[in-house]
């Protein structure tokens, strides 16, 4: 396959404009406040950050933001791949945005439990921070009366100490043998989930995750008293999404609400937030003249005064006359249906006039 011409480029065109549509509608719900969140691995982000600009703006383009999960990893004759890229994108400059204090904390643990497993000396540590890492590291060690501290040994409080989060974000994959490991391919840790949403959020505000994969925004969302949303094609997502809510998040006397609420959908969704007269709305017409008698020209225009006069500029006689024209949400529809229902060449359509009219109101609507 590698040798054939345009392969991968007619693969990545797809992948982008099936995205695309996707982040458009994404745009189009989120409100002004809000904050979109999109990750995807280095062969396709920057393309699509590239589609994110066209439809966010460049200038609401707000992180690049670093998911480092330090996984260990043979180099070859590349460096490690240790982190994946969030791209953050705002509808406008209203955006919420909360602090996040010590974020890094679970970094800073684990380079307190390098230095003491290491048995790195008082003295042999010059900063000051890392002072205190080591000297909260001893005393946890002490108190648990352990050799070695390892990942369940909790050293720092995540909400009070050190800095507020930066770009880089430090948070572990989920190792095979973790208790949140549920076994979807791209299963994200619920802490990195949990600090998007408390940076990008209030306590009651809306979260949606349209591909929420095993729920994990979903779940992490409810735990910081969020409402959510989330969706997803894949019919494994759906039973994962029940049991994950099951175990992690429904109250036993919430157990049958939270699963009337998940639904299987084979069809695809329609809008309904909009109704008939908010919709684009444009004229079916009815045009004729003399040299064509018993054939009439039908079409569709936002204009029908300014597609009459375009006709009349290249008829020297400006015989072009108007018999009919209706305002329709159904415009390309009733287009389609006239020509399909009547004898036709092109846009002339034999039949008589107040067929063609009749027609045009029954399908159309009077």
């Amino acid at each position: 396959m590698n040798g054939i011409k345009g392969v991968g480029k007619s693969y990545n065109f797809a992948y982008l404009a099936y995205m695309a549509i996707r982040l458009i509608e994404c745009h189009r719900v989120l409100k002004s406040t809000g904050t979109l969140y999109l990750h995807c691995d280095p062969t396709m982000s920057h393309y699509l950050k590239t589609t994110l600009d066209c439809i966010f703006g460049e200038e609401n383009f707000r992180n690049e933001i670093v998911w480092h999960y330090g996984k260990m990893s043979n180099p070859g004759r590349n460096f490690p791949a240790n982190h994946d890229t969030i791209l953050r994108y705002t509808k406008t400059g209203e955006y919420t945005f909360n602090v996040i204090k010590g974020a890094e904390s679970e970094y800073r643990n684990r380079y307190a439990r390098y230095l003491i497993n290491n048995q790195v000396r008082w003295g042999s540590v010059k900063n000051s921070q890392d002072k205190l890492i080591l000297g909260r590291a001893k005393k946890v060690r002490a108190q648990l009366n352990k050799k070695h501290l390892d990942d369940k040994d909790v050293l720092f409080d995540f909400d009070k100490e050190f800095k507020a989060q930066s770009d880089v974000i430090y948070v572990s994959i989920i190792k095979g043998n973790s208790a949140e490991r549920v076994g979807y391919p791209t299963q994200k840790p619920k802490a990195l989930l949990k600090r998007l949403i408390e940076a990008s959020s209030n306590e009651g505000d809306i979260v949606l995750d349209p591909f929420c994969g095993c729920a994990t925004t979903c779940v992490a969302a409810e735990d910081n008293k969020r409402q959510w949303i989330g969706i997803d094609v894949s019919p494994k997502a759906y039973d994962l999404v029940k049991e994950r809510l099951d175990r992690e998040v429904a109250h036993p006397d919430a157990l049958p609400t939270y699963r009337n609420e998940i639904h299987l959908k084979s069809n695809p969704p329609k809008r309904t937030d909009i109704g008939a007269s908010m919709r684009k709305v444009k004229d079916v017409y009815i045009i004729s003249h003399p040299k064509f008698p018993s054939e009439y020209k039908v079409g569709i225009a936002k204009n029908v005064k300014a597609r009459l006069n375009s006709y009349q500029i290249g008829d020297p006689e400006r015989s072009y006359k108007l018999e009919f024209s209706h305002k329709t949400h159904l415009y390309r529809q009733t287009e389609a249906h006239i020509h399909e229902h009547f004898e036709n060449k092109h846009e002339w359509v034999r039949a008589d006039l107040k067929d063609i009219k009749r027609e045009i109101l029954s399908y159309a609507g009077a």
